[in-house]
């Protein structure tokens, strides 16, 4: 059974996708701090969390409850607040071991910390995508441009256009956590590299969670 999608339509998509992957958000940073802090692995975990969150969007479109979510301005605010506070609370972790460690001496060799278990990473991945409100609006804003009705199976195209972005971003995101892991467990041994990273990871979150709490719902 060949695809229900406009082949031009779904030319101009792939173009469109190829672009925004690339837009640097929530879920990229989160796969780059965890490659250097915990591995090529953890990132890879990291990224198959966010690509389940993604595939869960995906559903939630097609089944049309995602406008029900956008629709509903108490359910829209309770996503937007919960998100912004799961990110809010990321930065300020990472922030708070600046603090913690600014006693140290800056030329002391700091013992490089064991990975972070795979479930809390996945989790946390998985928390990061699912809490953001606007992969819904995305969901509901740019993937209809590209749906041919005349085709039928609306739902179908949905979700399917939907996870053409997970495979996509996957990818691209196990391209961060390859390249970001490399030689990053020998450079954290600096105690001053490490607290830098922290530094900008924790101001980075703390902007994605202000921006996050400043999304309206207008989506059309």
């Amino acid at each position: 059974m060949p695809l229900p999608l406009d082949p031009h339509l779904l030319q101009l998509y792939l173009v469109a996708v190829c672009v925004l992957i690339l837009a640097p958000g929530p879920d990229s940073l989160l796969v780059l701090t965890r490659s250097i802090a915990d591995g090529r692995q953890a990132g890879v975990v990291a990224t198959l969390g966010i690509c389940v969150g993604n595939t869960v969007h995906s559903l939630l479109a097609a089944a049309g409850i995602s406008a029900l979510i956008a629709a509903s301005s108490a359910l829209f605010d309770l996503l937007r607040y919960a998100g912004g506070a799961y990110l809010a609370w990321i930065g300020l972790r990472s922030l708070w071991s600046v603090w913690a460690s600014r006693g140290r001496p800056a030329d002391a060799v700091a013992a490089v910390p064991a990975p972070a278990p795979a479930g809390r990473v996945f989790v946390q991945a998985l928390a990061t995508n699912l809490l953001n409100p606007k992969v819904i609006l995305f969901q509901l804003a740019f993937v209809p441009q590209f749906i041919a009705p005349a085709l039928g199976h609306v739902a179908l195209q949905t979700f399917i256009l939907g996870n053409i972005i997970s495979v996509a971003g996957g990818v691209y995101l196990v391209g961060i956590a390859a390249l970001s892991a490399g030689a990053a467990r020998r450079v954290l041994a600096s105690p001053r590299v490490r607290t830098a990273l922290d530094a900008v990871a924790g101001v980075l979150f703390l902007g994605f969670a202000l921006r996050l709490l400043l999304t309206d719902r207008k989506f059309a």
